[in-house]
């Protein structure tokens, strides 16, 4: 990356005014400056907008809003036309950035003469990383994601480079947190069939993730660092959804050999175990089992 490279920030958001405007804010605190942000909000009105240019009416970035009720992955590909930067972070709403977020991602692509770095993610500093708790164990047992080296597993789903301690190569972005250069998104988008499949679009970011790394390379760094403040409460409805979204994956993209498709059907099992069984959430389990029902008789 260049010095005279230009950042545009791309964030979707939706009825969580506190905690957008926490994010803008550390995000126009960064040792390097961004150019843009570009915030598309998909809440029932917009009365964001004018708390925007309340609060940061002096910002050197130039803030952009764009009230559009759409996906999550609907308005990524929103803020990818309409921004403008060599580099194009997206992040979700709940997150604090470190100060230097932000200039640890741009060293990363700096450090690529060659060019064939495509993204960028840093790391999640109050997510602890789990590796040896009988959940951990659970997941890696029945070929779920779980915290890894960042490979995708047989079954599609992802290993977690989130808490190395070290600069390393991974073929998985978490999606709050993703920085690509511009001549990528030019050739990839996001899926917004995920967001129709239920209105949530759950592994939005496994899907982004694994079509980008067949063809380029993806980076973690620990340097860049920020909070994820607000995980997600997954309702019975969610794991329905969950499960028809990741069979939609599962087709699209993930090559279909024997021990391919024994993975995928062993990860759905392992997530009916243990929401029913050790997380004894029964009204999950039966999300799940709606899921596998939905998959079964309307296939995306």
């Amino acid at each position: 990356m260049k010095s005279s490279d230009a950042i545009s920030v791309v964030i979707p958001t939706k009825d969580r005014v506190k905690e957008i405007l926490k994010c803008v804010d550390s995000i126009l605190k960064q040792s390097t400056p961004v150019q843009e942000i570009i915030i598309i909000d998909s809440s029932k009105n917009a009365g964001l907008h004018s708390l925007l240019k309340e609060k940061f009416s002096h910002a050197l970035a130039k803030i952009r809003y764009i009230h559009s009720k759409v996906s999550n992955n609907a308005a990524r590909n929103i803020g990818i036309r309409q921004s403008a930067g060599d580099i194009v972070f997206f992040f979700d709403d709940d997150v604090i950035l470190d100060e230097n977020y932000v200039e640890e991602v741009v060293n990363v692509f700096g450090s690529d003469e060659e060019g064939k770095i495509a993204g960028v993610m840093g790391n999640i500093t109050n997510m602890k990383r789990d590796v040896y708790s009988w959940r951990a164990v659970l997941r890696r047992l029945f070929s779920q994601d779980y915290y890894g080296d960042g490979k995708f597993r047989l079954s599609g789903l992802p290993t977690l480079v989130h808490g190395k301690k070290r600069i390393m190569r991974t073929e998985f972005l978490s999606g709050c947190m993703m920085a690509f250069r511009r001549d990528v998104l030019r050739r990839f988008r996001f899926d917004e069939r995920l967001g129709k499949l239920g209105g949530y679009c759950f592994l939005d970011d496994v899907d982004f993730s694994y079509r980008v790394s067949r063809k380029h390379v993806l980076m973690y760094t620990p340097s860049a660092k920020l909070k994820h403040r607000s995980p997600i409460v997954i309702s019975p409805e969610r794991k329905r959804q969950y499960v028809f979204n990741y069979f939609y994956l599962f087709k699209k993209n993930v090559p279909k050999r024997l021990p391919n498709i024994l993975a995928f059907l062993v990860s759905l099992f392992g997530l009916l175990i243990s929401t029913g069984v050790f997380e004894r959430d029964l009204k999950g389990a039966i999300g799940c089992l709606q899921g596998i029902r939905d998959v079964t008789s309307n296939s995306p």
